[in-house]
């Protein structure tokens, strides 16, 4: 019963995540980020204080669901534009690279950061940096310029790169699920080192979000970011396996592993679609 409860709680998750990702695509004000972020780690605090609190717990998970997918859908799409807009560069010959520059260090910063650079594949020796007049020109263009066939075909493109990484999240999450139960190892010792390496990844990306003109992407910690959410797969579904030899059946129980293995799933998918829109 626990089994069966946990994974009904997983798919209806899921199924209220999709809807909020197809309803919201971007944020319209910063006020609107705000509120969907702070109102996403309130609900999924309230969830552990109402785990055995039936109609709240499943009320929580619910809410935790449709935030999560508010904010999906604008970085879904953020990362879409960057793709579509990238793959119109290369039509037009331009290219682009990341180049290591030093800035003045302050708490957010070292001393050096990467940021991107664009030039011309025939005259490389030329670059422009993000916010200059030659960029913004070629996002006038690409908005204007480009037809809606044209667009239409980049879009599909971006929807199967995103197809590919639910796909691609959906047999790493029967991988790691296959791992626990084909295996007599006891994973519970993972615990202490996720934690740590969850704090130093959050911290790293607030970091590179938080300073001006750097790049946020970089593909060793991308890379890092999906081998540590098949960790908390692994990690998560160890803790379902012990509750279940326990005879545990309980829907706090339920909820709150449930909880944890939907946000390893949407944390694995954010980082395996950044991997595909940006290496692809």
């Amino acid at each position: 019963m626990l089994f069966i409860k946990t994974f009904c709680l997983i798919g209806a998750m899921l199924i209220i995540t999709s809807i909020g990702a197809k309803l919201n695509k971007v944020y319209e004000t910063t006020a609107e980020c705000v509120i969907t972020l702070v109102g996403m780690l309130g609900f999924i605090f309230l969830v552990h204080m109402h785990a055995d609190e039936y109609p709240m717990n499943l009320f929580c998970l619910g809410m935790v669901s449709l935030f999560v997918g508010w904010s999906l859908g604008p970085a879904i799409t953020g990362l879409g534009n960057k793709f579509m807009f990238r793959k119109f560069l290369g039509k037009i010959g331009v290219a682009t690279k990341m180049v290591e520059v030093k800035t003045k260090w302050s708490f957010l910063s070292t001393n050096k950061i990467k940021k991107p650079q664009y030039y011309y594949k025939d005259a490389p020796e030329k670059v422009f940096e993000v916010n200059s007049s030659e960029v913004r020109e070629f996002r006038r263009r690409f908005e204007e310029e480009v037809l809606e066939h044209e667009r239409d075909q980049l879009a599909n493109r971006w929807k199967n790169m995103v197809t590919l990484a639910i796909v691609s999240t959906a047999i790493a999450v029967f991988l790691t699920a296959s791992i626990v139960w084909f295996s007599t190892v006891d994973f519970g010792f993972l615990g202490g080192f996720l934690a740590v390496g969850l704090s130093i990844l959050s911290l790293i990306k607030l970091k590179k979000s938080l300073t001006p003109n750097a790049s946020i992407y970089s593909l060793p910690l991308v890379i890092i970011g999906i081998i540590h959410a098949m960790l908390l797969l692994i990690y998560d579904f160890n803790r379902l396996e012990k509750a279940l030899a326990a005879g545990d059946e309980s829907w706090s129980t339920a909820v709150q592993i449930s909880l944890s293995i939907y946000l390893d799933i949407i944390w694995l998918f954010i980082q395996i679609l950044e991997l595909m829109g940006n290496e692809g």
